[in-house]
């Protein structure tokens, strides 16, 4: 049945994953390769499914520009669409031509099938997709009637989903943490002052509790400031995060990384360690964040990036779907050298950004390049800069 996701990608070699190489490996199971594929078949027809749910086949059938598909709708539906149609055409679901898109045939929109194969090889990892049909389901009135896409997508309904999926055990979401514990662990001085921005379900605190007392380094973190913007992660973590993240001396913050640190509360020159896991990406202003984070760390201290990486900035990223219907997400500033983009951004982008506000000696986890040439579908990576 597995012959429903078509091939799937090797392991990369040890060779392409740098000086950690042995503990990077373990990520790339048979499971994870298998979820990690079907994850793009599974999100792409629940794109085009979308596009179908809401009444534009006969659009699709006779060909429809960008432009074309906008007409009538609220101006938030063009950057979305914008990432829908040229994603839809590089999985194959519709024909291009001059900036026409066009559906022809009848495409496989088999979602019951991936599931199936899927729990074949990679049981109980239904979570990514029960969140792609929650986010269909529940998307509609974003195009229909300009509702904010936080509101629709981060109800009642679906947090419990979002939950699960930034999970550990989600071996589709681990990768991110593990990378960003690898960049940040070899760079902690005894006693450290670390600040964590966005913590949200608290998987990254929970990695490091757990690893840091299996490696016998754990001890060594004199304060853990668990911070994020959202009240309701906020007092989940203040609620549960003590008990799934035993060892780690705990402290809870509100944080806006888009205001000034400083008026927050957190001292120039008091941390030694700032991490973030996917949430940089979402400052509006990433120049001037940098720079603020910065200033908060001691000498030498380090900033530690734990980022979804996109091979070419052109390439539309299939984990964008989730998110491209978020304020936060879309609107950022934009400078053409070192933020030519918003959302994911390519290995250069970061190293470029880093390198601009100030931080030095930029190390990847894995090195990305190399391993994005030969795996262009590797989609994650951490990076370690120090002030």
């Amino acid at each position: 049945m597995t012959h429903r996701l078509g091939p799937i990608e090797a392991a990369p070699g040890l060779e392409l994953l740098g000086p950690r190489g042995p503990e990077i490996a373990q990520l790339f199971t048979r499971p994870f390769l298998v979820l990690h594929r079907a994850s793009g078949l599974y999100t792409a027809r629940t794109c085009l499914l979308l596009l179908l749910d809401l009444g534009w086949e006969a659009h699709l059938r006779t060909g429809t520009t960008l432009d074309d598909l906008c007409a009538g709708l609220p101006d938030q539906a063009r950057k979305p669409l914008a990432w829908m149609l040229p994603f839809l055409a590089g999985e194959g679901l519709l024909q291009v031509s001059n900036g026409t898109y066009r559906m022809e045939g009848e495409p496989d929109l088999d979602l019951m099938g991936l599931r199936e194969a899927t729990e074949i090889e990679a049981p109980g990892h239904g979570t990514n997709f029960d969140l792609l049909d929650g986010v269909r389901s529940h998307i509609q009135p974003y195009f229909t009637e300009g509702k904010a896409g936080e509101g629709l997508l981060f109800d009642l309904a679906l947090f419990p989903l979002w939950l699960s999926y930034f999970r550990n055990e989600n071996l589709g979401y681990f990768p991110n943490n593990l990378l960003t514990l690898l960049a940040l662990r070899e760079r902690l001085p005894a006693g450290a002052r670390v600040l964590e921005l966005g913590g949200g379900a608290g998987s990254f605190a929970q990695l490091l509790a757990r690893q840091g007392a299996e490696q016998g380094w754990l001890e060594g973190i004199a304060e853990y400031r668990f911070t994020d913007i959202a009240p309701t992660f906020l007092r989940r973590a203040q609620r549960e995060l003590k008990l799934a993240a035993p060892g780690l001396s705990l402290s809870f913050q509100s944080l806006d990384l888009n205001r000034p640190l400083g008026d927050q509360g957190i001292e120039a020159g008091s941390l030694d360690a700032i991490v973030g896991v996917n949430v940089l990406h979402v400052a509006q202003d990433l120049e001037a964040t940098l720079r603020n984070l910065r200033t908060c760390l001691k000498p030498g201290g380090c900033l530690v990036v734990g980022e979804c990486l996109k091979a070419t900035l052109d390439t539309p990223l299939y984990l964008e779907f989730f998110f491209s219907f978020i304020k936060s997400f879309t609107e950022v500033r934009l400078d053409p050298h070192w933020r030519p983009r918003h959302g994911f951004l390519t290995p250069e982008a970061w190293d470029a950004a880093l390198t601009h506000a100030g931080f030095q000696d930029v190390l990847s986890v894995p090195p990305p390049r190399p391993l994005m040439d030969r795996h262009p579908n590797f989609n994650a990576g951490a990076f370690s800069a120090r002030a």
